[in-house]
């Protein structure tokens, strides 16, 4: 059975106080890619994480988690230096191009974030497919990881059975009257994991990844650069949400 693994992070929220929500993550075709990264990636976290201990008498016993939010320029390039040589995948909403009745909508939002994953997720396996990396006829494993906290925020509804209606049966736009072909015409398996990023090295990379995509698109933005361009040295494959403007 061919495998993949898609592990995610957000960065931002899905509110029209802030330009941008993104997320972003990294994408193996293999447990053995999978863990190759792990080893590697824990190795670089354990060379680091010491200088982020507020007390070093517990140094090494409970350093803080390395994220986003707390990790210095020099570390962080470091760290991005060795994720760039894996396949690093982007979804950018454009909230301001969002509804606003889904916006202000709790069941809503949560509707639309969990839309906007699955077409994420659903369009880089069609990349994969395209490139011939996976066949669309045979067997195929999908394991998706992704923050519990992000899912706690959003109200997540049914990514599982959300993501085989998309993938193997075809499914209707959230806005549009378009309907979407199936991609994957033999056995699907699909598990959603989520995750505790203290825990989760996938995870933790991924919410770097996330960090680092909406720092370079809000930076696009205020430059009045074209998103897609700025980040074409970073991401190797992107999805931005909605496709057209609300009105």
């Amino acid at each position: 059975m061919q495998e993949i693994y898609i592990n995610l992070d957000d960065s931002g929220k899905l509110t029209k106080k802030e330009l941008l929500s993104v997320y972003g993550g990294i994408v193996f075709l293999s447990k053995k890619e999978k863990d190759k990264f792990i080893t590697q990636y824990r190795s670089i976290i354990n060379d680091i994480k010491c200088k982020y201990c507020k007390n070093k008498s517990t140094c090494n016993k409970k350093c803080p988690e390395i994220k986003n939010s707390n990790i210095k320029n020099s570390d962080k390039r470091r760290i991005m230096n060795y994720i760039k040589k894996y396949f690093v995948v982007g979804l950018i909403i454009n909230n301001q191009n969002v509804y606003d009745h889904i916006i202000e909508n709790k069941a809503a939002k949560g509707r639309f974030i969990d839309y906007s994953l699955r077409r994420m997720i659903k369009e880089i396996i069609n990349n994969q497919i395209s490139n011939h990396n996976i066949s669309e006829n045979r067997p195929l494993k999908v394991v998706v990881n992704i923050d519990e906290q992000t899912t706690k925020s959003n109200g997540y509804y049914n990514l599982h059975d959300g993501l085989v209606e998309e993938l193997k049966y075809g499914i209707s736009n959230f806005n549009y009257a378009c309907i979407y072909n199936p991609i994957v015409f033999n056995d699907l398996d699909i598990k959603i994991s989520y995750q505790d990023s203290g825990k989760s090295y996938l995870v933790q990379a991924a919410d770097l990844i996330s960090g680092t995509i909406r720092r370079g698109a809000l930076n696009a933005l205020t430059n009045n650069e074209n998103i897609n361009y700025a980040l074409d040295n970073f991401i190797n494959y992107k999805i931005i949400l909605p496709w057209k403007k609300a009105t």
